[in-house]
């Protein structure tokens, strides 16, 4: 297996596994369009530094990506912050190992680039990638909370 930045010719790739991520989704908040597909996200993200798009390539076939960003400086933290925005792995590679050694690559590069902190996000019942990020080190340190049916909130 090969992890590498992505590049042009991966890109209706990764705009596939997005919206594949998505759909998968759709079993923590059925409210997510079924129909929904990504067509242009990733073209524009290739060559800026402040994003990292990396893929896993096993027989010159991409299997997995993740998207991170570091995002924009504000009042909020004193230091830089790396958000790991999305992580995907096709079904037939799951269980490889390929997740894993995506965070670990993302997290060198967070390093460089002198973040302090890195955050993912994860579906509250999606057990699968809370059990990867805790193996990768990461702790919950916040919690969302939401009203769904805010039409029926009395």
């Amino acid at each position: 297996m090969i992890i590498r930045k992505a590049n042009q010719k991966d890109v209706k790739t990764l705009n596939d596994f997005l919206t594949q991520l998505i759909q998968d989704e759709r079993q923590y908040d059925p409210g997510i369009n079924e129909n929904f597909v990504v067509t242009n996200m990733y073209e524009n993200y290739i060559d800026d530094t402040s994003k990292l798009i990396i893929v896993a390539e096993e027989n010159q076939q991409v299997v997995g990506y993740l998207y991170g960003i570091i995002k924009p400086t504000d009042d909020t933290y004193k230091y830089p912050v790396a958000k790991l925005d999305a992580l995907y792995v096709s079904k037939t590679h799951r269980n490889k190992k390929i997740a894993t050694s995506l965070i670990e690559y993302f997290k060198k590069w967070a390093i460089e680039k002198q973040v302090h902190k890195i955050e993912v996000s994860v579906w509250s019942k999606n057990e699968n990638a809370k059990h990867l990020y805790e193996k990768a080190n990461f702790k919950t340190t916040s919690e969302t909370l939401t009203i769904d049916n805010l039409k029926n909130e009395k």
